[in-house]
């Protein structure tokens, strides 16, 4: 398959991928006189414990406000005011988005979570430090995307944090993702999956976010089950990471749509992994835009390789069905049954607007519904 990703690089990013990528970067490291700033996860710090650095972080949860303001206090009492500061990210989504925002609160003289998120508002912010991205987990695509996830948990609601330059050196090594554990693959798998999907129905898709969906679809078409059943394939968990930058790349520009908008209050409120989130309702929100929106799904079409809405459904839920998706989704189906009514009102954020048919709260809760009683049995 093609593997010329020179295209899809976004002016302030650079990108090297390939076995042993990590571990020829961190030769140049050990020889810098810059004061690093790492943020990874348990299960990732094994990967970097020999880099020297100011501060290390070690993060087991999405980034929320309360969070990324308690990690911006300690690392502020410690940074040099002389010495030029990177952030080294290695671990998944979560990681990544942590780095993304603590740099842009660092580099722009911000002291809040708050003020973040108003001053990303206002387009005024942008990454005054590099931050090498070295993503464990093939999903978000966090590694590219300008924007950072950040959560509140007290009101169930999700943010983004946008930068409008970046500065980042991105690393897909295959290495780092071989021990990701089955749920965490299929998860994050299913959350590439539908970045991918939804790019190309949003009503902000053009010609370069569907081009990166459609190779992305391929890549990940081809190699999620074979990371799935030979955790250890080189090239399986490879392409799967081209498929999740390859999301990230389409998002970027796209953005997300309805299934994202709905999963928020599930993994924020009822602890629903982000990826199982937000493939619940993906069957039920295509045949929504086929029957609401006449031709919103052609993009889709044209990404997959099929030609009607029928025959979509059936290629997207065989490929759910492969993943085992039911097993994935089931210890929830009961809990977002009891608290539909608690939910529903946070299910239509911003990225719902994006979507080509206009849904209704009446809508969602149908689609959800639907979508539960499939699954339930």
């Amino acid at each position: 398959m093609k593997k010329d990703l020179s295209g899809f690089i976004d002016s302030g990013a650079t990108l090297k991928f390939g076995l042993g990528k990590w571990n020829d970067a961190k030769k140049s490291l050990l020889e810098s006189n810059n004061d690093f700033i790492i943020i990874t996860s348990k299960s990732c710090k094994r990967f970097i414990s020999d880099i020297p650095s100011r501060y290390i972080l070690v993060i087991n949860e999405e980034p929320s406000l309360k969070l990324i303001d308690n990690y911006f206090y300690e690392i502020s009492k410690i940074i040099s005011k002389t010495n030029e500061l990177t952030f080294i990210a290695l671990g998944g989504g979560s990681v990544i988005d942590t780095a993304k925002i603590l740099s842009l609160m660092i580099g722009n003289n911000i002291k809040s979570s708050d003020e973040a998120i108003e001053k990303s508002s206002e387009n005024k912010i942008s990454e005054k430090s590099k931050i090498i991205c070295i993503p464990s987990t093939a999903g978000t695509g966090a590694e590219i995307t300008p924007f950072s996830t950040i959560w509140d948990k007290k009101n169930g609601s999700k943010y983004s944090i946008l930068a409008n330059k970046i500065d980042r050196e991105i690393i897909l090594d295959p290495e780092i993702s071989i021990s990701l554990p089955e749920e965490i693959t299929i998860s994050t798998g299913l959350d590439s999956l539908c970045q991918i999907l939804e790019s190309t129905w949003s009503k902000k898709a053009n010609k370069k976010s569907l081009s990166a969906a459609s190779l992305g679809f391929e890549y990940l078409n081809k190699n999620l089950n074979n990371v799935i059943s030979n955790p250890s394939d080189i090239k399986s968990r490879q392409d799967m990471l081209f498929a999740s930058f390859l999301s990230g790349v389409s998002i970027s520009i796209s953005n997300t749509t309805l299934c994202h908008s709905i999963s928020y209050p599930l993994t924020s409120i009822l602890n629903v992994p982000h990826g199982v989130a937000c493939a619940l309702t993906l069957i039920e929100v295509i045949k929504f835009n086929s029957f609401k929106k006449e031709g919103s799904l052609k993009n889709t079409f044209q990404a997959v390789n099929v030609k009607s809405s029928e025959i979509l459904v059936k290629k997207i839920s065989s490929m759910l069905e492969n993943l085992n998706y039911k097993d994935a989704i089931k210890p929830f189906v009961e809990k977002i049954e009891k608290n539909i009514e608690k939910i529903l009102p946070l299910t239509l954020s911003s990225r719902a607007s994006n979507n080509p048919a206009t849904a209704t709260l009446n809508d969602v809760e149908e689609i959800l519904k639907n979508s539960l009683n499939f699954y339930k049995y």
